[in-house]
């Protein structure tokens, strides 16, 4: 009799003991998300540059659009704006167009 009440002891102790490990939520870090593109960063990117040396200012790009090869795209994310981008276009390996969305916020 004792073994089977403790049986049942056990199993009630186990079955509430998992059942609490539904209620624990792991962390999540605030994580920015997108590239972060910075004014003097920014400032730097001009007309003519190689993607080497855009690459080396801002890093390399999230996306790339379609055409890796002629467009890449820096897409930032914040909780007050939504998305932004910052554009940058190439013609023979070279920078030749930069667009940024109006909602672009530079640190």
């Amino acid at each position: 009799m004792l073994f089977r009440l403790s049986k049942y002891v056990l199993l009630c102790s186990f079955t509430l003991a998992l059942s609490a490990c539904g209620l624990l939520k792991p962390y999540e870090a605030e994580l920015g998300q997108g590239n972060s593109v910075k004014s003097d960063q920014l400032e730097q990117i001009e007309i003519g540059l190689t993607k080497e040396q855009v690459a080396f200012i801002l890093g390399t790009p999230m996306l790339s659009g379609l055409d890796p090869e002629h467009r890449w795209i820096y897409t930032t994310f914040s909780e007050d704006n939504g998305y932004a981008s910052l554009v940058i276009e190439f013609a023979d390996g070279l920078v030749s167009n930069i667009n940024t969305s109006d909602n672009l916020i530079v640190e």
